[in-house]
């Protein structure tokens, strides 16, 4: 396969799977949770309170960019969550005493407005953005954020990106999912795999590309688009039955993947549909009754209701905003990254003591910065930032890696019932190794 092929497909997969890690705004689905009431031990959860910040300090600017309400995909909630994650640490002592500003932009989904909005930033004096991602104009963006000389922290990484020096993301985003939801699967008993997938013509080589990477593992035997404006999603569970596969790979956004799983519960289907936690929160799994089970959920970092100690921050800083969509049950992963991002730059400034801040100043803390704790989130990893992958996707993050599946009986927060248990952790260099994109085996 050409690099420029592998590249076509990449970004295609970037275009759609970002919405399949992100929100089209609030679900109206089961219980929104609470804050907790109990207090928060922040310093046992390897956070810290250090009172409120002073705001007659210069602050720290940080800014996010992205598609905050567009036909295609909306993520408005990734910018909310940024906020409520300022908010938060700023009552907790900010960025070593300064306080938080967040500047947030909406790209429109548009070339034009997205660079735009790369000025806007750039204007306001932004030091550092977390958690961006956009869909349109991504290439000149990237140049764009280059020139300027603002890093990007914990963005869903494009292919414009994969190399990019002002890069340090967390993991392999957008694209990494659709390459890793296969091998989640194989952990599953599942060795016949089908693709339902994105109508661009750049997808269309999915299927064989997934095959080249799991030679041995597994065969891809079905492969099928779903055009824009599809009313009968049950024929795409129909045709992978047909097909004899035990399982399918929803390369799909978020509304077109839901609503695949809701036909197949509707056939009482026995098949495994393999997913990001990104299109199916809480309250979505905990509404398919039964069928939640036969879910292969996929992220590199947990679901917001999982038990994982620092979430209890987590959660309740972004369930404070009010914000239906930030609420522990409608809480998807991309959100959750903008308070990740934050969470990990804040632990590098207070690490150097940093008070001024400065784009070359936080650029340089993050290319020096090693094993800056992620609290569980990761497994055990810790995360450095400038770490360079052998293989094309260069700034990947972290290669952890793990699948979730749904059991109804397993305690959950804020009083919601059932929850997501971990069943496999995958690593995303081992994945990709000997295939074009990886560093050889």
């Amino acid at each position: 396969m050409s690099t420029n092929l592998i590249r076509a497909l990449a970004l295609g997969l970037a275009l759609t799977l970002v919405a399949a890690c992100s929100s089209s705004g609030d679900d109206g689905e089961g219980s929104s949770g609470s804050t907790p009431a109990a207090p928060v031990d922040y310093e046992a959860l390897g956070l810290w309170d250090d009172g409120p910040c002073d705001d007659t300090k210069p602050p720290l600017v940080i800014g996010l960019m992205t598609v905050f309400e567009s036909g295609i995909i909306s993520l408005e909630d990734q910018a909310l969550a940024l906020e409520a994650a300022g908010d938060a640490f700023n009552e907790r002592g900010g960025a070593n005493g300064s306080c938080i500003e967040v500047h947030t932009c909406d790209d429109g989904a548009n070339a034009d407005q997205s660079l735009d909005c790369v000025r806007e930033i750039d204007d306001a004096g932004v030091v550092a953005t977390i958690n961006d991602q956009g869909t349109q104009g991504q290439a000149d963006v990237s140049a764009a954020m280059i020139d300027a000389g603002i890093p990007r922290v914990a963005g869903l990484i494009s292919p414009d990106d994969w190399a990019a020096p002002n890069n340090y993301a967390l993991d392999g985003g957008g694209t990494g999912v659709a390459f890793v939801i296969p091998q989640a699967l194989i952990e599953a008993g599942i060795t016949s795999i089908g693709t339902i997938r994105v109508d661009f013509a750049s997808a269309s080589a999915l299927n064989g590309f997934l095959a080249d990477i799991y030679e041995g593992d597994a065969t891809f035997d079905y492969d099928v688009p779903v055009p824009a404006g599809t009313t009968d999603y049950t024929q795409f569970t129909l045709g992978a039955q047909d097909a004899g596969v035990g399982g399918v790979v929803l390369a799909l956004g978020e509304n077109e993947a839901v609503q695949v799983v809701r036909a197949a519960q509707q056939l009482n289907a026995d098949i495994r549909m393999g997913a990001s936690l990104g299109s199916f929160p809480h309250a979505t799994v905990a509404d398919l009754g039964d069928f939640a089970e036969q879910g292969v959920y996929v992220g590199s970092y947990p679901p917001a209701t999982f038990d994982l100690p620092v979430y209890e921050a987590l959660r309740a800083d972004l369930a404070a905003s009010g914000e239906e969509s930030l609420q522990p049950a409608n809480l998807k992963a991309s959100p959750m990254r903008s308070w990740i991002g934050l969470y990990a730059l804040l632990w590098m400034i207070r690490d150097t003591g940093m008070t001024e801040f400065t784009r070359e100043g936080i650029t340089a803390m993050l290319d020096e910065a090693t094993d800056v704790p992620m609290l569980g989130m990761f497994g055990d990893d810790d995360w450095t930032p400038a770490f360079d992958h052998e293989g094309a996707i260069a700034r990947s993050g972290m290669s952890r890696w793990a699948s979730y599946a749904w059991d109804p009986d397993a305690p959950a927060p804020d009083g919601l019932e059932g929850n997501f248990v971990e069943s496999a952790v995958m690593n995303f260099d081992q994945i990709l190794c000997g295939s074009p994109l990886g560093a050889p085996c």
